[in-house]
């Protein structure tokens, strides 16, 4: 019975376009976005200290900054892996906030 209603709700409907698909632009600022709105809660010795972490996990040899794959825990982060893409926009977010502050002359 649902099914014919549904039917006839979207009958003369168009179909909707196909999801467009996935690129690493399109990942990577999703990321930023993400990390830009969790960043923006932490005071600034927590974004110091998350900061200095994430650094040590992509300096260190068995980094890559894959797209997806969740494969790099970062202490005191969060109970999450997550992939190399999402760590290295974590610090280039950072990076981006403590320049904000120091030109405008705010601290968190």
């Amino acid at each position: 019975m649902v099914d014919f209603w549904n039917r006839m709700i979207n009958a003369g409907l168009p179909e909707p376009a196909p999801p467009e698909p996935l690129t690493a632009g399109r990942i990577d600022a999703g990321y930023r976005l993400f990390w830009t709105k969790t960043a923006l809660t932490w005071d600034e010795p927590h974004r110091q200290t998350i900061g200095q972490r994430v650094s040590a996990v992509i300096a260190a040899p068995d980094f890559e900054r894959n797209a997806l794959e969740r494969r790099f825990a970062v202490e005191g982060l969060d109970a999450q892996a997550h992939s190399g893409a999402s760590l290295v926009a974590l610090v280039e977010v950072l990076h981006a906030l403590d320049s904000f502050e120091e030109s405008t002359g705010d601290s968190a």
